[in-house]
């Protein structure tokens, strides 16, 4: 079956290399000189193929730069990071006051929600994406409205334009998309950016730039040399293979930048991720390698899929999407042998696979074909507790939540509002092995409608917390 391009609407998401023998070169204890084997570097995070992490690790050079840093953990490091942000100058040939950097694309991204959401007014984002930024322009009271994707699982730009109105202050891009790992063509961008009022900001997140083989494809920082409206978001946490230092930048016109340097707290980077993200610029061969490994590691995945004849998203990132039918029930199967994946989120019928190792990758390949022959027993006690995605989402009138219980265990499924505040308790009962759901109409313990915005979901089942999150639109 190969890839599949169906056309899936806005309506329905919101209802609903190389060959196996030159993939031995590309494992990380290969790669790299190592004082340790590979099954003693990862130590418990063997099967984790859910975060899209980076399987190589960090760079060499950022090991070293961080090693020879702890000496001075004493001393505060650049307060704003001036170090790094004058290697990015040089580096995108921006000044250096055009560029910000914090703890992670997290922190930059919070950054420009809370410097140009406002309340009373509203951003756009696509739906399914990358949702911190949307969850951030509510807390800081602004309404979000939603676009769709076309049929080859792109961000609809013209469904995104047509949602813009006046009082929309912000839009917000992951390119390539999360979780489906597209990506749009620069020329296509740039048409999108000329045709939206001047006044509105453009984010566009460009996470997984590094990975990216679409010849139409090209950073939008060429936009910000343009003086054009945007603010171009980048991390070390993939490619770099930096995720557990927390350090990623945005690049944007200086009056955009000049915005979210208002709300920037000093002294947020600390000296070893500095260091650590200034020699990885440097660690060019390393940037390949994980790329190189990326790229065989999925050519091997989608042949291997080919040939059991399951549909999957082509991608252009470290992760992808396969169709396995019923996401959750074959997530929980996974997750029963010891391999984590993630759900897609508003695709009920794809899991989302992040690229790890080689052994990783076959035995996820093995576990799968073995999964879908023999047929997920419904019926079956669940293998681990787990909380799963709420459907539809966003939801207008009422959402369905599931989630399976591998024991006994006295349940508590809780909903909180972006602060914390607790709105309504939906479960809190004993509770034996199987699979349960409930339906929330968005109301609140005294059963009046509560506000829309983005609410998180917890449940708590013994030793297990787990916590995800939901939209609700009026």
């Amino acid at each position: 079956m190969g890839s599949r391009k169906s056309r899936l609407s806005r309506r329905a998401f919101l209802g609903t290399a190389a060959g196996s023998a030159a993939l031995g070169l590309l494992r990380p204890a290969a790669s790299f000189a190592r004082p340790a084997p590979e099954s003693e570097i990862l130590r418990d995070y063997v099967g984790r193929i859910c975060y899209n992490e980076n399987p190589l690790g960090p760079s060499p050079l950022a090991m070293a730069a961080m090693t020879d840093e702890l000496a001075m953990g004493h001393r505060y490091s650049d307060w704003y990071a001036e170090s790094l942000r004058n290697d990015l100058s040089e580096l995108h040939e921006i000044p250096a006051g055009q560029i910000i950097a914090g703890c992670g694309a997290t922190e930059i991204l919070r950054l420009a929600a809370f410097a140009f959401a406002q309340p009373g007014k509203n951003v756009v984002t696509p739906y399914p994406s990358y949702g911190q930024f949307s969850g951030d322009s509510e807390m800081m009271g602004s309404g979000v409205r939603h676009s769709g994707l076309d049929e080859d699982f792109r961000i609809d730009l013209a469904d995104m334009l047509s949602t813009v109105d006046m009082n929309t202050t912000a839009v917000c891009i992951t390119n390539p998309n999360n979780p489906t790992a597209t990506p749009l063509a620069a020329a296509d961008i740039a048409a999108f950016v000329d045709a939206l009022p001047p006044e509105v900001a453009v984010i566009i997140d460009e996470a997984y730039h590094e990975f990216v083989q679409d010849p139409g494809y090209e950073s939008a920082i060429e936009l910000v040399r343009q003086t054009k409206n945007v603010v171009v978001i980048r991390t070390f946490s993939k490619a770099h293979g930096l995720a557990g230092v927390r350090i990623g930048y945005g690049v944007g016109r200086g009056n955009l930048i000049g915005d979210m340097r208002a709300w920037l707290s000093w002294g947020t980077v600390s000296r070893p991720a500095l260091a650590a993200a200034r020699a990885a610029l440097t660690d060019a061969q390393h940037i390949a390698d994980s790329v190189t490994h990326a790229l065989a590691a999925k050519q091997y995945c989608f042949t291997e899929l080919d040939a059991m004849g399951v549909s999957y998203i082509p991608s252009e990132t470290n992760f992808f999407m396969v169709d396995v039918g019923d996401g959750p029930a074959v997530l929980q199967e996974l997750a029963g042998r010891g391999i984590n994946v993630r759900a897609g989120w508003g695709m009920s019928d794809y899991i989302r696979v992040s690229v790890g190792t080689m052994d990783e990758m076959e035995d996820f390949i093995t576990a799968l074909g073995e999964i879908l022959e023999q047929g997920v027993e419904r019926s079956a006690p669940p293998k681990v507790t787990a909380l799963e995605g709420n459907l539809p989402n966003p939801f207008r009138a009422a959402t369905h939540v599931a989630y399976a219980l591998h024991r006994p265990a006295h349940v508590r499924v809780e909903v909180f509002d972006l602060r914390g505040r607790l709105v309504r308790t939906c479960v809190d009962a004993q509770q034996g092995p199987g699979r349960y759901g409930f339906d929330w109409n968005g109301t609140d313990r005294r059963g009046a409608p509560v506000a829309a915005g983005s609410y998180f979901y917890r449940l708590s089942a013994g030793d297990v917390v787990q916590t995800r999150r939901m939209i609700l639109t009026r």
